[in-house]
């Protein structure tokens, strides 16, 4: 193997299609921060928010570059991710008990002057710990291991929602979904399953909000997928029977959720989501005004601190959850397609790269993990701004201010870049896992 390491030249070969979008995002972000300092007069009012996420990015790409040189095979072992998850509940615990109230929610650890947000911690945690545990399917049962992960992960899940941080705890539950989907066999079977179970799903909840018979269509077609899933192959059957039992099972328990779980303003998100009439309150306010915000920018924006919506605090948390309309606002359309395009080549490169790692299910659902990780804030964000999906707090990586998202976001990556370096020397006759442990 030494020799074969040695025919190489490139031992540590960058991925630019990563590297380089993530700088100009994360400059794009401490731009559109610098811009929400000017003050009506055109001078800068108080920038410590920017010199603070500039060197939350300067410590992300420490990270970053630390973690794309490090050997990640050793990831493979409980001795290593057992302790981390440990850590993770620690940490979760800690902030229920020791975290200071802000806002009426306890997100954070503080530490002198230094907050830190383990729930962004943890979908690292939710990552390797869902690929580890799939990976070992070779040795157990698949569908054992869907279960304990879940049984794994749900603790964090909670822990966060207690917070609470129903947003960041459904996230966790998503990536957790998207890592584990990954490792199980047949993907075509499973897919239809899910779909059974989440057309179920959504009917019963709808059943639970709206008004209307649009849940029983959803429930009908779940039905109908199920009976034409069940005879199209015989060793389909028992998983589509299983699958739609469930999905009445979580049904019923979703509609269970709505009335005796969930907060009323997390319901009035919903409701105002799926009938903008109702809004009654702050629910649609923020996300209206974020509307506004990003179509006054029109095709080029307004210009660099020339953003009238934040200036004059008609949007809410225009520095976090609604920054996508600040950037918007200021640099149009042409500014916000830039972004998305930068989002999209990191996400189309990190997917790709999962092609060569097919025999090597490990590195790829941690890849898979991550990538879906920053999809999903990035679409949650700015599906909010835009009122797609229904508001949420999840901030947009790189661009929001936060040092926790931030440098987690650049630790993702960096762990992409670690897997990807390595692979580059593996031909299609090698496995990355050879050179992982050589």
């Amino acid at each position: 193997m030494e020799g074969f390491l040695n025919k190489k030249n490139k031992v540590f070969d960058l991925e630019f299609k990563i590297l380089i979008p993530s700088i100009l995002i994360s400059i794009i972000g401490v731009v559109t921060l610098l811009s929400t300092t000017i003050q009506n007069d055109g001078t800068f009012g108080d920038t410590s928010i920017v010199v603070k996420q500039i060197a939350f990015v300067l410590i992300g790409y420490f990270f970053y570059f630390l973690i794309s040189k490090i050997n990640l095979s050793y990831t493979k072992y409980w001795q290593v991710i057992l302790p981390i998850y440990i850590l993770t509940l620690v940490s979760l615990v800690l902030v229920l008990i020791f975290g200071p109230t802000i806002n009426n929610v306890k997100r954070w650890l503080v530490i002198g002057d230094i907050q830190i947000q383990p729930s962004e911690f943890a979908k690292i945690t939710v990552v390797f710990l869902t690929a580890y545990v799939m990976s070992q399917k070779g040795k157990y049962n698949q569908w054992m291991l869907l279960l304990l992960s879940f049984l794994m992960i749900l603790p964090i899940a909670v822990l966060i929602y207690l917070e609470p941080d129903g947003s960041m705890s459904v996230l966790t539950m998503m990536i957790w979904f998207f890592v584990a989907f990954t490792g199980l066999d047949n993907q075509i079977r499973n897919s239809i399953a899910i779909l059974i179970i989440l057309l179920g799903i959504l009917g019963f909840l709808l059943s639970s909000i709206l008004s209307n018979p649009l849940w029983l269509i959803l429930v009908v077609i779940g039905l109908v997928i199920s009976v034409f899933a069940y005879y199209y192959r015989d060793q389909w059957k028992t998983l589509v029977v299983v699958s739609f039992l469930i999905s009445i099972v979580l049904g019923l328990l979703s509609s269970v959720v709505w009335d005796n779980i969930l907060k009323d303003y997390q319901k009035e998100r919903i409701e105002v989501f799926l009938d903008p009439s109702k809004d009654t309150g702050d629910a649609g306010f923020n996300v209206n005004q974020a509307k506004i915000a990003i179509g006054s920018g029109q095709i080029f924006g307004k210009g660099f601190g020339n953003g009238t919506q934040s200036k004059r605090d008609f949007l809410p948390e225009y520095r976090t959850d609604f920054i996508f309309a600040s950037f918007a606002e200021e640099f149009g359309l042409v500014g916000s397609s830039l972004l998305l395009i930068l989002y999209c080549i990191i996400i189309l490169t990190s997917l790709n790269k999962t092609i060569s790692l097919g025999s090597q299910p490990y590195f790829a659902m941690i890849i898979i993990g991550f990538t879906v990780k920053l999809l999903l804030e990035v679409f949650i964000n700015i599906g909010t701004n835009t009122g797609v999906v229904p508001a949420t707090g999840i901030p947009l990586p790189l661009v929001s201010a936060g040092g926790s998202i931030t440098i987690v976001t650049l630790f993702s990556l960096g762990v992409i870049q670690s897997i990807i370096s390595h692979s580059i020397q593996v031909d299609n006759t090698d496995s990355i896992v050879d050179i992982y442990e050589s």
